[in-house]
């Protein structure tokens, strides 16, 4: 390998690094939101279900 061809290939791959980490943090991004709304979610159908009235069958 020349020195040309390892500046090329070193390049092409710090670029690719830097497109894979932007990826990632964007897909951690929507990773900790769909785990927030999730989160949420159960929050709110506990609470809904502590809030209801108790069916007693007599």
């Amino acid at each position: 390998m020349t020195p040309e061809e390892y500046e090329e290939k070193r390049r092409r791959l710090e670029a690719d690094a830097a497109d894979a980490k932007k990826i990632y943090i964007r897909a951690k991004s929507v990773y900790d939101g769909v785990c927030e709304e999730l989160r949420n979610l159960r929050i709110d159908w506990n609470e809904q279900q502590r809030n209801q009235p108790v069916n007693k069958e007599s």
